[in-house]
């Protein structure tokens, strides 16, 4: 089953049409008319598997009632190990119980635990070149879990199962990134009812509230985690304290004269420019790509399969990059360096480098350059070691 990508999750706007009119503007409800639109991004067998579990841990999940929290002692239970060891487990039917007296059930981070949302998570990620969570909501009958709010981050909410009631209002919030009081009295402007398979997106800032009617509902949703135009000048600020001994003196303190103050202030004024100088914005935009592929999280689904077939790893042996992450290629110091999920690795000088680029299959045997066929595969398996390699050989498939 093909996994959503960006244009079929802002469909039936374009991407073009979604960024230039309504990111960060207007939110947005695309009816699909389609209970089933989002049936490849998470199933309710899914959640069910997920919440049956009976060594479920109760971090990432919370149980709400009209707006209050209920203690997690409520729905859990302690289970003791063989070795005497005492666990906190969810207890499913004390959870349920919760869910079928009224109250929400919110599965944070749900990307981490349901496989098929990862998945999805993870490609998304990769054409934004930003991080995602996913949250999951269960909420029961004439319930309400949150009242009245906004968030400080952008929301894209697929609708799983419905009805449901949405209220979004005017505030004035005006991109907040962390939250703060209602500069004036929330004003109504839209209340519409959102069913199963449809899309809504929910800028930062806009305040909004939800209800279900007399069936349960549940929807997911995607918290957006971008890189902001102020993490640029953070970086700068990095890049002012690691390169320039000026920026990590003191200020003036309370003893220094009027004229003291003034030659630093101007002093600061000259450096600041210097450094702004020489530090281009596309070399800023460049370090928050850097961090993307340091933090990306990676779906490493076949790699324990991979590690179980190394000891087969032959000259002949099929194997192929992995897709789904992004990587950065660099040469330093006369080698070629592959970054990515924290990881560097390294492709000798003496060997071609193009081969590791591409994402055709290939062969060890294939590799150009002076390394003897040992070595060729030895760098093999430590590719497919890191991850950045898949075997694909079709006698295994």
């Amino acid at each position: 089953m093909k996994t959503i990508d960006f244009s079929y999750l802002v469909a039936p706007l374009t991407i073009q049409e979604f960024f230039k009119d309504n990111w960060e503007k207007a939110f947005v409800h695309n009816r699909h008319e389609n209970p089933g639109y989002f049936d490849n991004l998470v199933s309710i067998a899914d959640i069910d598997d997920f919440l049956s579990q009976q060594n479920l841990v109760p971090e990432g999940i919370k149980v709400m009632n009209k707006g209050n929290s209920i203690p997690p002692a409520n729905w859990t239970r302690s289970d003791t190990l063989i070795d005497g060891t005492i666990k906190t487990v969810v207890d499913p039917g004390k959870l349920i119980g919760h869910f079928n007296e009224g109250a929400t059930i919110i599965i944070n981070s749900a990307d981490r635990s349901i496989s098929r949302l990862s998945k999805a998570c993870r490609a998304l990620e990769q054409e934004l070149k930003f991080r995602l969570q996913s949250n999951i909501y269960i909420t029961p009958p004439n319930s309400q879990g949150f009242a009245m709010h906004y968030d400080p981050h952008d929301i894209f909410l697929m609708q799983i199962k419905g009805p449901k009631t949405w209220m979004i209002y005017d505030t004035g919030e005006d991109l907040p990134v962390k939250y703060r009081a209602f500069s004036h009295k929330p004003r109504l402007v839209s209340k519409f009812e959102i069913n199963s398979g449809d899309f809504l997106y929910i800028p930062r800032g806009t305040t909004h509230e939800a209800m279900s009617s007399g069936v349960s509902t549940i929807h997911v949703n995607f918290s957006l985690k971008p890189v902001y135009g102020y993490h640029m000048v953070e970086e700068l600020a990095r890049i002012a304290y690691e390169k320039e001994r000026f920026f990590r003196l003191t200020i003036p303190n309370g003893f220094q004269s009027e004229n003291e103050q003034n030659a630093y202030l101007a002093a600061f004024k000259e450096k600041l420019n210097e450094l702004i100088e020489k530090i281009s914005p596309e070399q800023l935009l460049e370090k928050q790509g850097d961090h993307f592929v340091k933090e990306q999280a990676i779906d490493f689904r076949g790699k324990l399969t991979d590690s179980l077939r190394i000891e087969d790893l032959n000259g002949d042996t099929q194997v192929s990059r992995r897709t789904g992450f992004t990587c950065l290629f660099k040469t330093e110091d006369g080698k070629f360096n592959i970054y990515f999920g924290g990881q560097k690795l390294t492709i000798p000088p003496f060997i071609e480098k193009d081969i590791f680029l591409q994402f055709g299959p290939f062969t060890a045997k294939q590799i150009k350059g002076l390394a003897t066929p040992g070595g060729k595969l030895q760098l093999v398996q430590k590719l497919i070691e890191a991850g950045y390699l898949k075997i694909d050989d079709p006698k295994h498939e």
